[in-house]
């Protein structure tokens, strides 16, 4: 459609060119230019019509045709074809047979969005939304959700330019970049070439065929080289006609072949902090003051903590490098003390024997007593009631005798033994090494007793030896 001004212009030309011609041009000639409208579709010219709205309405019936089978997406009326116009004289249009060219070749096309990697189409969804989400599907391939939130979300916070370091064992991700361009744009496509984002993310991830040369390491089958690409040997013998059936390959011998390769790859740096654990010493001190089989802690071992900084670049998912960037003790170790003694005692004992008691006096001697004999002496009052061995020893009895009441009887593996009675308690037990002082009881009163007391006995080669014969007060 011109303008006034432009439809002036257009008149005065016309009857330039008539005068030229040497025609006079009368009102009525020039009253038969018309309008037409040429069309296009994807910017391919198809015909001219007169009257577009046969079109319009052509073109709506199969959008709404369209939007039964595809009620999720979007079809615009506008977006479907272009017209240009144009004024010509004695117009010679065939509009039904450029309706009927419409009819047979125009196929309606939904709102969608281009997916672009390396300047190479892979594919089109119904929605920006969807295109974004295809875009994160990619990194999810190889990155955890939540490490992957966890970044975006420091991203925009800027808290990756901040000197932080991470205080914690862990991972972070410092950058995530993609091998090759990935874009997308605003178009319109078939509604039956739209895919889900599901679908997208799979033929991304399944990746694309690529021919590569393959060089054989030695005398080689062409089935098994086939076979390690997941090609047919037919496959193989059409991309390298030089090849016969039957035939193997030599040692640096080359052919093409066909692998899978990424449509792009993700390429992730982390930051990743490891604590490992440094292991304590175990140190042992000799002690002559504790007998042999015994050993005291006297320190209790902690290990230490490493702590390593690494930086890791990882393509899909796979690591490529690993950088240590730091290292520190963050807990230091703490040796494990033992002390173990050195003091062995002596089986046998020396023949001598040491006062039983912690002080005290003899309260009763040995002989006849109340019609009957008193077989050892009594030992009274005592600075405190522990009771220690007179000698070098075995015990050979820790429990209760009768009238005895709690006994302990000691072989001195010599011919001598000793009797110990009366107990309140009993420290010791039968069959251990006993050297002499050592504390085995506390003086009581068990069995028949007048009271508080030890009774104590000495025994040579199975017959009873008078006490004071071998110990003084």
């Amino acid at each position: 459609m011109f303008s006034s001004k432009g439809k002036g212009s257009f008149l005065l030309m016309v009857s330039i060119i008539l005068l030229l011609a040497g025609n006079r041009a009368t009102a009525a000639e020039i009253q038969k230019i018309s309008s037409i409208q040429h069309v296009y579709v994807d910017d391919e010219f198809i015909g001219s019509v007169s009257d577009e709205s046969e079109i319009e309405k052509m073109v709506l019936a199969k959008i709404v045709e369209a939007e039964a089978d595809y009620p999720e997406y979007t079809f615009d009326k506008e977006a479907q074809m272009t017209y240009v116009q144009e004024n010509v004289f004695n117009a010679e249009i065939d509009d039904e047979e450029t309706l009927k060219v419409l009819e047979e070749e125009f196929a309606v096309k939904a709102e969608a969005y281009e997916i672009t990697i390396d300047n190479q189409v892979v594919a089109y969804v119904p929605s920006k939304e969807d295109a974004q989400e295809v875009l994160k599907e990619i990194h999810l391939l190889y990155i955890d959700e939540g490490e992957l939130a966890e970044y975006e979300e420091s991203q925009e916070a800027g808290v990756l330019n901040q000197p932080m370091a991470l205080n914690e064992q862990g991972s972070r991700i410092l950058s995530i970049e993609y091998s090759k361009p990935i874009s997308w744009k605003e178009t319109i496509m078939e509604p039956d070439k739209l895919m889900t984002v599901k679908d997208a993310i799979s033929l991304i991830e399944k990746g694309k065929k690529e021919k590569v040369i393959y060089e054989a390491t030695g005398d080689e089958e062409l089935e098994a080289i086939a076979d390690q690409y997941d090609m047919s040997l037919g496959q193989l013998l059409q991309l390298n006609s030089e090849l016969e059936e039957g035939k193997r390959l030599h040692k640096g011998q080359k052919v093409r072949v066909t692998e899978v390769a990424p449509f792009v790859n993700v390429l992730v740096e982390r930051e990743v902090l490891k604590e490992t654990e440094i292991p304590f010493e175990r140190k042992v001190i000799k002690d002559k003051n504790l007998l042999k089989e015994e050993s005291v802690v006297e320190q209790e071992g902690q290990e230490g903590v490493q702590a390593f900084t690494y930086k890791l670049t990882e393509t899909n998912g796979e690591l490529l490098s690993e950088t240590i960037v730091k290292k520190e003790i963050t807990a230091a170790t703490q040796n494990e003390i033992t002390r173990k003694g050195t003091k062995i005692i002596p089986s046998e004992g020396s023949g001598t024997f040491a006062w039983p008691a912690d002080g005290g006096y003899i309260s009763s001697k040995q002989g006849h007593r109340w019609g009957k004999l008193h077989k050892g002496i009594d030992i009274a009052r005592p600075t405190t009631r522990t009771i220690t061995a007179a000698d070098h020893g075995t015990v050979e009895f820790a429990g209760n005798a009768g009238g005895y009441g709690n006994k302990v009887t000691i072989n001195h593996n010599n011919g001598y033994k000793t009797d110990y009675a009366h107990l309140e308690s009993i420290d010791i037990e039968a069959g251990q090494k006993i050297e002499k002082g050592m504390p085995i009881g506390r003086m009581g009163s068990t069995g028949n007793s007048t009271g508080v007391h030890l009774h104590f006995e000495i025994y040579k080669n199975g017959v009873l030896a008078n006490p004071l014969d071998y110990i003084s007060q």
